[in-house]
């Protein structure tokens, strides 16, 4: 049975290998004993869209479309859906509760018919819509998903929401260009390749713009201008240089500063591996499903160097800085970490409770939790506080 590890390996084969996708799902299915798991997104429209999925929901995928049978599956009915936090992971007895899906057609019904009785979701932050969730699904016969099975996605799921970040504004690019280099050359986002050296082996566009004032390579190696800023990059690299880490092992983001003072940047290190790598022209990772053979009778097998791919962007997007910073800096939830972000941006308690699409009430609970993480009693303070770590000043 494919461990944790493969299914990581999967999904950041994918990343710059979009067509690997399908088996990305398949690998995180079966660390649950599923049927099959797909990425769905809430786009603009207020609909959601399904952006990949495992060969063996397509009859699920149809039939709900073509049945509209995505009308009457409780998931989506709005007085829940509201309630769902990036972040979270959530199973069958959270949206209907125990013992009430034989009374619901979706579940007594449609679900038996194309071979499948429960799903869990894990909701994740992405560019594909708000949110991305990636939701599981098996038979009846296996029983309701338990706790230590969602701990897991929701581990997965984080780095599923770290591969998304390059995938997102890759797949756009390689319809448009001939090679996957110049795809990558081309994409809105500063990124670099590094080697087992951490010497850039591709630098696209956007990230020579960044070289002097954030970058710099005087010996050969990418680092950060300023030099306490080293430590950390240092350590990111080394994290993401592991193609298969373990589930403990959750992506970390690091930031660096302008060395004219400027706003800081994030940065976001993970592996590149399997496909993607050849898709660059680099020497793919071994598959650790394939890590027992034999490189002397296999060459293939041989394990190359390991490279790693380095995204850089604002800490601050229209002034609101990104969440996922905000989350693991200051030990917020993703929920917590977007309303002090939207508030940091300048908008009032109810404006970021309408962004949200929750109540100014919850807000306003949610805002006292943040107050006591971040050290800070007034909303005032929190704006003073936020706008200090996005300037980098210590």
């Amino acid at each position: 049975m494919p461990t944790f590890s493969d299914a990581v390996y999967r999904i950041y084969e994918a990343t710059l290998s979009p067509d690997h996708w399908a088996s990305a799902m398949d690998a995180i299915a079966t660390l649950s004993g599923s049927e099959g798991a797909f990425l769905g997104a809430k786009v603009p429209s207020g609909r959601w869209q399904i952006d990949t999925h495992s060969p063996k929901l397509s009859e699920f995928i149809h039939l709900s479309q073509a049945e509209k049978w995505w009308q009457q599956n409780p998931w989506l009915d709005r007085s829940i859906e509201v309630g769902f936090r990036v972040g979270d992971v959530y199973c069958d007895q959270d949206v209907i509760g125990e013992g009430r899906a034989e009374e619901l057609p979706y579940y007594s019904q449609f679900l038996p018919r194309v071979g499948l009785g429960w799903q869990m979701a894990a909701a994740i932050q992405s560019d594909l819509g708000a949110p991305t969730a990636v939701v599981v699904q098996r038979a009846r016969a296996k029983g309701p998903y338990v706790r230590t099975e969602m701990d897991t996605l929701r581990q997965v799921s984080r780095h599923v929401e770290q591969s998304l970040r390059i995938t997102s504004h890759f797949a756009g690019e390689r319809a448009a260009h001939a090679t996957a280099t110049a795809a990558f050359d081309a994409m809105d986002r500063a990124a670099f390749v590094l080697d087992h050296e951490q010497k850039p082996l591709l630098i696209n566009r956007p990230a020579r713009n960044l070289m002097g004032r954030y970058f710099s390579h005087e010996d050969g190696r990418l680092a950060p201008t300023q030099k306490h800023e080293h430590e950390a990059f240092n350590a990111a690299v080394r994290a993401a240089r592991s193609a298969v880490p373990q589930s403990s092992n959750s992506p970390q983001p690091t930031t660096i500063s302008d060395a004219k003072g400027g706003s800081r940047l994030v940065v976001w290190t993970l592996p590149v591996i399997g496909a993607s790598a050849a898709h660059l022209g680099l020497p793919p990772t071994v598959d650790p499903g394939r890590a027992s053979a034999d490189p002397v009778s296999d060459p293939s097998q041989a394990q190359p160097d390991s490279h790693v791919l380095v995204l850089a962007q604002p800490l601050e997007q229209d002034r609101v800085i990104d969440p996922s910073v905000l989350r693991n800096t200051f030990d917020l939830t993703l929920g917590e970490a977007r309303l002090a972000a939207l508030l940091g941006s300048g908008m009032t308690v109810k404006q970021s409770a309408d962004t949200l699409g929750i109540t100014e009430g919850t807000a306003r609970v949610v805002l006292k939790r943040v107050f006591q993480k971040l050290g800070v009693g007034r909303q005032a303070e929190l704006v003073a506080k936020l706008a200090v770590f996005a300037r980098g000043a210590s």
